[in-house]
């Protein structure tokens, strides 16, 4: 490898001129790299400096030592320094020395460009000899040794995560601002171009241009720039173009938010841990991200905050291969012990770290031990495996001094995915520590924490814990402000931990149950498995609910509809089984369209309580509200269960109104609704209230009516039964009075009930009346019976003048009903009807042809109210 060389200074008259001009240059060099690097390796003196400085003092005035990249994408790496006095004696002469790299190429043995600060292959002076020969070596500088560079770090802390950030941006975007550091020696500009070069990815560092002084900052072109305090002034509110530290006051503390990457590379730094940044580089992940870093910084025992750790967890269960086992060992060790805040990481010191010198060891990376130190203070005592300290948000003990109060949950999730990923494959010493922080997190975290396997904890670690998290568990379970699911993770530590708290179970199990009813949806696999683990809780449960459905067994059927929940148990539990028959049945919970068999249903469900009925009556109380809901028993499944159950239970039970709303909203016409009430009245004479035996005495009546068994005087009884029932259930009315007014049309008796009926002016019988008589059995009757014809002709003109309800249907009875049927009827059918009115005297039969004259009808009313009143005793109704 050759590098052209390049001398710059003030020089006598030549051939090429006099003043400043370049006195030696390797052959070869093009004149448009002289022209760009005449621009960038020129020097001012400092401000400050003296006018004609002594020896002493000329050899304190700053190096500028710079790495610029040229138009046509090669570098020049170069060093000027002040010499005072040129060959005519006048003030202000200094000497650049640059060597130039074409496009692509790097110092030999790819030596990082800050390499050469001071290195011994700089000249202050033009070479004798002419054109200097190309360069194959550049040693590089003894002046930025480990230990010293280490040192100027931790004297750097405050300010090195915002410049790391700085520098990440500028490697993720060409126009981020340039870097300007303000130090009073150039010595420590490059010392910060040595910390940059170390943490940037190995590919981004040959491409970090810099200067370690110049006089004006605002003309330079390099991505760090080295000025000195009295410089620095101008570019005071340049923050677009500019990002200025000065190292000389404190860091301004609502600055910038450093990112997590420079956070962990400031830390490492801080640490002496440079081997980790080449060994980070080789790791799979995107560049600047903080996972590798952080991960590989605390495998050697650096602490960092929380964000770290998380993302270092995250790392490490990505790619857990890529560790050692001791690397990973010493990862869980440092993540057993609760983080430091960002204030704390920033300002806390730390001391270096060194490499390892065991025999074996390379610079590959951290290969650090069990055993070894380390940095922070958090050690157990000897023999005793740590806890994780309190995370409360108060710092108890020395031990704990710098320690953080509450765990981030991202940080805590983090842990037990890596946990669950590499747990198994740890020695118990080393896992245990990390699985009692995970158990103490998942006790005092607010969200969700799965903690580890019980077998993951030593039994002295466990028996600790029981004493430290004892109590916490304890009030966390009490606790029924905020739901049920915190307290079923904790009462499934308790007894991983072995903490009784048996005496809290019955007061979890109520607040469950209460949750599950209000919403179903709340059954999962946390409730499902902490069943399976606390047989005592599950029994409780399984009592609370067969107390509920002792009281709302809708509510438990729809839950056990939803819910898997297994009612496996040695207790009795009746009612809960009966609400799990319905709820898991094929039959169960239909639609209430009686399209069911819902009697074989109510002895399905009461079989199912697993007790007798007989010995707990309340039971078939609670079956009648499963089998039928909100619905109503038909009549015939209401006389099947009175039936099979008996009046006794049913009254001990308390059942026997479902049978009388049953009767009461039969189906109108439907025969089991008479016989219900009937049987009703008789099993339950006292209990009956009176609207309701009034109703069911209707009922009764019209079995008597449809059996033949009525006494006369039939309007007037369900007319007053009618008032002491009232308000009367419409199936009800409708019944009786359809039957009523049947009976009336068919087959009248021996009664006056017709004129009864007029009289009543009741208008529900008398719209009764009319409907039974536009049926088409009264239609057919009429068509092919003459002499029931006929008495319709007498009954329907009967009370001609009496008005009100009867007077409404009148007309439309012999209108809309006889009329049609006479005019359907032949000559032959129509002498037989006049015979038949012939034959029950008077003036029928004449009324009759008249009537069915056209425009007669007017006419014949007022001859039929006439006759009324001259022929007294004639009955007014008439036989079928």
């Amino acid at each position: 490898m050759s590098l052209g060389q390049l001398h710059y200074t003030s020089a006598p008259p030549g051939p090429d001129g006099s003043g400043f001009r370049f006195t030696a240059l390797t052959p070869g060099l093009p004149q448009s790299v002289l022209r760009e690097a005449e621009q960038l390796i020129g020097y001012e003196p400092p401000r400050n400096a003296p006018a004609r400085p002594s020896a002493d003092e000329l050899d304190a005035f700053p190096r500028a030592f710079s790495y610029s990249e040229l138009s046509d994408g090669s570098r020049l790496l170069a060093r000027t320094v002040y010499t005072g006095a040129d060959y005519s004696g006048r003030w202000g002469n200094f000497h650049a020395h640059a060597v130039h790299l074409a496009p692509g190429q790097q110092l030999p043995d790819g030596a990082l460009p800050v390499s050469a600060w001071e290195s011994p292959g700089w000249a202050t002076a033009t070479p004798e000899g002419g054109a200097p020969p190309p360069l194959s070596v550049l040693p590089p500088s003894s002046g930025l040794d480990r230990d010293g560079l280490i040192a100027f770090a931790a004297s750097r802390a405050p300010w090195l995560a915002a410049v790391f950030t700085d520098l990440q941006r500028q490697a993720e975007d060409e126009t981020a601002p340039q870097i300007v550091l303000v130090e009073r020696d150039s010595a420590d500009v490059a010392r910060w171009v040595v910390l940059a070069s170390t943490v940037l990815p190995r590919r981004a560092v040959h491409r970090l241009t810099f200067t370690t002084y110049t006089r004006r900052p605002h003309l330079a072109g390099q991505r760090i720039i080295g000025v000195l305090p009295d410089d620095a002034h101008g570019l005071a509110g340049s923050g677009r173009r500019h990002r200025v530290h000065d190292c000389a006051v404190p860091p301004s503390p609502d600055g910038p938010e450093p990112t997590p990457w420079a956070v962990a590379a400031a830390r490492i730094w801080s640490a002496g841990a440079l081997e980790l940044f080449q060994y980070a580089d080789r790791l799979p992940g995107e560049p600047f991200t903080a996972g590798p870093l952080s991960a590989l910084a605390l495998c050697a025992g650096i602490d960092l905050p929380s964000p770290h750790r998380t993302a270092a967890a995250r790392w490490a269960c990505e790619h857990p291969s890529e560790l050692s086992q001791e690397e990973l060992e010493g990862l869980i060790q440092t993540l057993a012990e609760p983080g430091h805040t960002t204030a704390e990481i920033r300002h806390t010191p730390v001391e270096p770290w060194h490499t390892p010198t065991e025999p074996g060891q390379t610079s590959a990376g951290p290969r650090r031990t069990p055993t070894d130190p380390r940095h922070t203070p958090t050690d157990p005592q000897p023999g005793e495996a740590p806890l994780p300290a309190a995370e409360t948000g108060t710092k108890t003990g020395a031990r704990t001094g710098t320690e953080t109060g509450t765990t981030p949950p991202a940080e805590t999730a983090a842990l037990a995915e890596l946990f669950a990923r590499v747990g198994a494959g740890l020695r118990p010493e080393i896992a245990a520590p990390l699985a009692a922080r995970l158990f103490t997190a998942a006790v005092r975290s607010a969200e969700p924490v799965r903690p580890p396997d019980r077998g993951a904890l030593t039994d002295e670690v466990a028996r600790r814990l029981a004493a430290k998290l004892g109590p916490e568990l304890r009030a966390g379970i009490a606790d029924a402000a905020g739901g049920t699911g915190r307290p079923l993770r904790l009462l499934r530590m308790a007894g991983s931990l072995g903490v009784d708290c048996a005496d809290l179970v019955p007061s979890l199990a109520h607040r469950l149950a209460s949750a599950l009813l209000a919403d179903p949806s709340a059954y999962g696999g946390e409730l499902d498995g902490t069943l399976a683990d606390r047989p005592d809780l599950r029994s409780a449960l399984l009592r609370e609910l067969d107390t509920a459905a002792g009281a709302a067994p809708a509510s438990v059927t729809v839950l056990l509809e939803r819910a898997p929940l297994e009612l496996e148990s040695r207790e009795a539990l009746p009612y809960l089984r009966m609400c799990g028959w319905i709820a898991r049945s094929p039959s169960g919970g239909g639609d209430g369209t009686g399209a069911r068999d819902r009697t074989g249903e109510l002895r399905a469900v009461l079989g199912a309580a697993g007790v007798s009925v007989v010995a707990h009556p309340p039971l078939l109380r609670i079956a009648f509200r499963l089998v039928w809901g909100a619905a109503t028993p038909t009549p015939e499944e209401a006389r099947y269960v009175l039936a099979e159950q008996g009046a006794d239970l049913h009254r001990t039970a308390e059942t026997w109104p479902f049978l009388v709303t049953a009767a009461l909203n039969g189906r109108p016409g439907d025969p089991h609704a008479d016989e219900l009430a009937h049987e009703l009245l008789t099993a339950f004479p006292t209990l009956l209230p009176p609207r309701d035996r009034a109703a069911l005495l209707l009922l009764e009546f019209a079995r008597d009516l449809r059996a033949g068994g009525a006494e006369p005087g039939w309007v007037d009884r369900v007319l007053g039964l009618r008032r002491a029932a009232e308000p009367v259930s419409p199936p009800v009315l409708e019944h009786v009075f359809g039957r009523l007014a049947r009976q009336l049309l068919h087959d009248p008796g021996p009664g006056r009930e017709l004129d009864d009926l007029i009289r009543g002016n009741d208008a529900d019988l008398c719209a009764a009346y009319e409907q039974a008589a536009r049926e088409d059995s009264v239609r057919d009757r009429l068509l092919r019976d003459p002499r029931f014809l006929a008495a319709r002709f007498v009954d329907w003109n009967a009370h001609p003048q009496a008005g009100g309800a009867w007077g409404k249907v009148r007309g439309p009875l012999l209108d809309g009903v006889l009329r049609p049927a006479v005019r359907a009827l032949g000559a032959q059918e129509l002498a037989a009807v006049e015979t038949a009115l012939t034959e029950r005297g008077g003036r029928y039969a004449e009324d009759f042809r008249a009537w069915n004259r056209p425009g007669a009808l007017s006419r014949l009313g007022l001859r039929f109210g006439s006759r009324d009143s001259r022929t007294p005793g004639r009955r007014r109704g008439g036989d079928s």
